[in-house]
């Protein structure tokens, strides 16, 4: 895979994107730190994580890197190698050096967000230490430029069916991420959005993927990433179907102060749960 030299500093100098899997039912999608190399994106995760055991079920992924000015979305499958698995040890074996540099890549990109992580190693739950990690690569087949730019002031919105505490910290939130599955692997892209209720509204500027049709299974995550300390990582993944709304289009317009659009479309997410983390702490609510 080619890259031209604005994508490979784009993602050179940009650390933490967004993962997003599971995408034929209802799609997870959630921050990662990361380093590109060898056409795959390397990641870590925990043992026992949930996005783990969705990638067993369907490896397909995507993996959307923001820079607020421009974004790359890469598309392709999800593989983990795991310390304490002889297949993991075969595997990775079996690639060569290249792995091993891939990996001590993505340390080295990382070093301050490591360095926070054993900063903070003992208020983090067990399963989330360093002997319980395994590796994540995301072996991309598809890299594309995704349309975005910076988004104006907003007024305050109410992430849905989160907890107070998450709504508060998030409602200021400019940017979220809409995710959906087109022919059945997960997209992401930046939108607008707004709140009504237990629901959800983003707005998809033109020039998007292939638009979502209605009742399509999708997630729309807004988040709020510390350059180095994940335990003051905190974001919510409201996660739903979605249906074309006018009238969405004039509530987002609305919070953000901005004339109605004239163009792009308009959803609305019909929330069936919400995903919300606030650090190692991570919880699923559904509406009452």
């Amino acid at each position: 895979m080619r890259l031209d030299a604005g994508t490979s500093d784009l993602l050179g100098r940009t650390r933490i994107g967004m993962l997003a899997i599971g995408g034929a039912r209802l799609p997870l999608v959630n921050p990662a730190a990361f380093h590109f190399a060898g056409d795959s994106l390397w990641m870590t995760t925990a043992r026992h994580a949930v996005k783990l055991a969705l990638a067993r079920r369907d490896p397909r992924a995507a993996f959307l890197v923001d820079s607020g000015g421009r974004a790359i979305l890469f598309q392709g499958v999800l593989e983990s190698y795991d310390p304490r698995s002889v297949g993991s040890g075969v595997r990775a074996a079996l690639e060569g050096p290249g792995f091993a540099l891939s990996v001590a890549g993505y340390a080295l990109k990382n070093a301050a967000y490591i360095g926070g992580y054993l900063l903070d190693i003992a208020s983090i739950p067990r399963e989330w230490w360093p002997q319980n990690r395994v590796v994540l690569r995301l072996r991309a087949n598809r890299a594309r430029t995704v349309r975005t730019g910076s988004a104006p002031e907003a007024e305050a919105a109410r992430v849905p069916v989160a907890p107070a505490r998450v709504v508060r910290a998030l409602a200021r939130s400019r940017t979220a991420y809409l995710c959906w599955a087109d022919r059945g692997s997960p997209v992401l892209n930046p939108v607008l959005w707004a709140s009504d209720g237990e629901g959800a509204m983003a707005w998809l500027a033109p020039g998007a993927p292939r638009a979502p049709v209605a009742g399509t299974p999708a997630a729309l995550v807004v988040e709020h990433h510390h350059p180095f300390r994940a335990t003051r990582m905190l974001g919510a993944c409201a996660r739903g179907t979605l249906t074309p709304d006018a009238a969405a289009c004039t509530a987002v317009a609305d919070r953000y102060g901005l004339e109605p659009f004239s163009d792009g479309e308009a959803f609305r997410l019909e929330v069936a749960r919400t995903t919300w983390w606030n650090g190692f702490e991570i919880h699923t609510s559904e509406p009452a």
